[in-house]
């Protein structure tokens, strides 16, 4: 007989409990609580879940993020008085769990992988939030289970909050897009350049995010052709794909701490969102936009719903445009609208984000 945790083998050891755990006591004296699954690293490309982790933990709640990768001499690292980071899941939920029942606080799981739906109950929670993120072909299987199991369900995008009260339209559900910290970002234009821009003078080209099957590689090599008197810059991690590597002004520079990012993005004259259009890029909302505007670059993006009557965004229907809308900006004809931008990404903040997603949760909660 076929073992029906087979499809989970990826996952199944995160949870598995061990005999021998690593000491620490990382509980607070909060009466909220709010875990975060083995998903993604914290410190891999800081995306949604860390930034909205870190707010929950901004306002009163305790917050236990889970990484994914596990260390067996380690339980967890502070980041600050209320968010740890797990280190080891198994002795979290084995050891950790069972004393926050004790002492009576209520746990609220928040989840953004379906695939974990099989994994929740070790948590003994009081009340699960499925984030709804993107629409990957490879989460599909899982998606129906894990909305069932959800109180609530949070997208992030148009197309996922009409998929879900079209397919589900009884379960509680909210549109909360991405966000940005403008602080960050929003950086003098008189900081120096980072080591790779050392030697060119002329226009920078920047990608950042994922290099993966989602990026349309011909536009980007057509960029560099067309304008090889600029350095396209890529920057981020190479998932399934490479970035292609006999154009002299397409450089990969590797992936950047979030720290770092901003450095590389100030010193860019124009940033890129060169997706194909496809279920997957269709329902994201993508964070890399917000950081870019708030670099206070023009952006330049092919057609996604998402991107679209956005301030200093400029939209391309095909490749030509794309390269059309470029030049614009390079001429100086189009560019960056400061005041118009930066009002408009005000009440796109990560604060504001976790406001409405705090009172959608407030509601719902059991009494």
């Amino acid at each position: 007989m076929k073992d029906p945790m087979q499809e989970y083998k990826d996952i199944k050891h995160l949870f598995e409990k061990r005999d021998i755990c690593p000491p620490g006591n990382p509980i607070n004296d909060l009466q909220w609580v709010v875990i975060y699954p083995p998903t993604i690293d914290w410190d891999y490309m800081r995306q949604r879940p860390q930034q909205l982790m870190e707010q929950f933990s901004l306002n009163e709640y305790e917050v236990f993020y889970c990484n994914k990768t596990q260390l067996t001499n380690k339980l967890f690292t502070e980041i600050n008085s209320h968010l740890k980071i797990v280190h080891n899941n198994s002795c979290f939920i084995r050891d950790i769990v069972p004393e926050l029942k004790r002492l009576g606080k209520k746990i609220i799981l928040w989840v953004s992988w379906s695939k974990l739906h099989a994994f929740l109950d070790s948590y003994l929670p009081d009340f699960i939030v499925y984030d709804y993120l993107d629409d990957f072909e490879a989460w599909r299987p899982y998606l129906k289970s894990m909305i069932e199991k959800a109180n609530i369900v949070i997208t992030t995008s148009k197309i996922l909050k009409e998929q879900m009260a079209e397919e589900y339209p009884d379960k509680p559900s909210i549109m909360v897009p991405n966000g940005c910290d403008i602080k960050r970002f929003r950086l003098p234009n008189s900081i120096g350049k980072p080591p790779e821009l050392y030697s060119h003078e002329g226009p920078v080209i920047t990608y950042s995010g994922a290099w993966a099957s989602w990026i349309d590689v011909k536009l980007v090599e057509r960029i560099a052709e067309t304008f090889n008197h600029a350095l396209i810059c890529v920057i981020g991690t190479e998932f399934g794909i490479k970035v292609p590597a006999h154009h002299p002004n397409l450089k990969y520079l590797g992936q950047k701490t979030y720290s770092q990012l901003p450095e590389y993005l100030i010193n860019s004259t124009i940033c890129i969102i060169p997706f194909l259009i496809n279920s997957i890029t269709i329902a994201t909302n993508p964070i890399k936009m917000y950081e870019y505007l708030a670099s206070g670059k023009p952006v330049v993006s092919t057609n996604l719903p998402e991107a679209k009557n956005v301030p200093s965004v400029y939209i391309a229907k095909d490749h030509e445009s794309f390269i059309e809308r470029i030049k614009l900006i390079l001429e100086g004809k189009a560019g960056f609208r400061d005041d118009e931008t930066y009002v408009w990404l005000e009440e796109h903040t990560w604060e504001k984000r976790f406001e409405k997603i705090n009172a959608f949760i407030k509601e719902y909660l059991p009494a």
